[in-house]
């Protein structure tokens, strides 16, 4: 009886309890375990590394960390579903765009807590629009980011943090401009730290296994790009390998209920292709190729069948 009241109490302690969002850890781990920064555009592009970061942060025992560059407030358009749920006219553009920096920055830290992240770093840049000029960012007329701001964030982040990966979303011409010019800052700063301690830059697209990535070596927005390094998010494990890790995915994915449109990507994305960004050596080609030997490792074994009494 006593045990049940506890079980209980804590399921609904878990039950209760709001993730927040937690401060960057300075030190590295003792273990020299990896450590990496995810540098994204907006609250729920860390679904895009999902399976990597988790299996990063529990397997590996490394420490993730995840910096925002925008509130995510343009994200209005899709909260007609969560409009009942947070109880405001989310859609209404000056509703959602005062109201959604708060509701996102909330879903990331639920998301960001199922994913294993263990620091989150939002810098509040305004979300204007869908676009995929990046001269709305970068442009010489551009006031949408306070660039000088966003470089010098990443600039502390990078140095305070010795990470040895940096992650982004592979940028493409017809990806949005925003993640585009994240990914580029993000490989402006890397390239910035000194070489000795300079850590390795990724990018990574989503695919199915249907869409077959040949290997690739070439010239992308001026850096050299090459892989695809996989991470398979249908590796099974659990109870007659009916697990796998887009059930992680899922659970991030979930957790942005503000925006309607991610929940159409449940189950979707069988493989994390990761290619090395910007100016790279064959050190980084070999760290790359370690890192992801060790995330193909089993995680979890099936646990043993009690014999049958004879």
């Amino acid at each position: 009886m006593r045990n049940a009241l506890l079980l209980l109490l804590t399921l609904f302690a878990v039950a209760c309890s709001t993730p927040t969002i937690r401060e960057f850890r300075s030190s590295a781990p003792a273990d020299g375990s990896p450590r990496v920064l995810v540098v994204t555009a907006h609250p729920d592009d860390e679904i895009a590394f999902a399976g990597a970061i988790y299996k990063i942060s529990t397997h590996l025992g490394g420490v993730v960390d995840l910096l925002v560059i925008t509130n995510g407030e343009a994200g209005y358009k899709y909260s007609t579903l969560a409009e009942r749920l947070y109880g405001a006219k989310l859609t209404d553009e000056a509703v959602g765009r005062e109201l959604l920096p708060e509701i996102r920055a909330r879903e990331l830290a639920e998301s960001a807590h199922y994913l294993g992240i263990h620091g989150v770093r939002l810098l509040g840049e305004k979300d204007h629009q869908y676009t995929q000029e990046l001269e709305e960012v970068f442009g010489p007329e551009a006031k949408i980011w306070n660039l000088e701001r966003v470089r010098r964030e990443l600039d502390e982040v990078l140095t305070n943090g010795r990470y040895d990966f940096v992650f982004g979303l592979r940028p493409r011409p017809t990806t949005h401009a925003h993640h585009k010019a994240a990914t580029l800052l993000a490989a402006e700063a890397v390239l910035a730290q000194p070489q000795e301690r300079r850590p390795v830059m990724m990018v990574v697209q989503v695919v199915d296994h249907s869409s077959a990535s040949p290997l690739e070596f070439a010239v992308n927005d001026g850096g050299l790009v090459v892989g695809p390094f996989t991470f398979d998010r249908t590796q099974k494990f659990g109870h007659e390998g009916k697990l796998d890790y887009r059930i992680v995915a899922n659970w991030g994915i979930a957790a942005h209920k503000s925006q309607g449109t991610m929940q159409n990507f449940m189950r979707r994305g069988e493989r994390e292709e990761y290619f090395l960004f910007g100016e790279q050596r064959l050190e980084g080609a070999r760290k790359a190729a370690e890192l992801f030997e060790r995330l193909r490792e089993p995680q979890y074994r099936e646990p043993a069948t009690p014999a049958k009494a004879p």
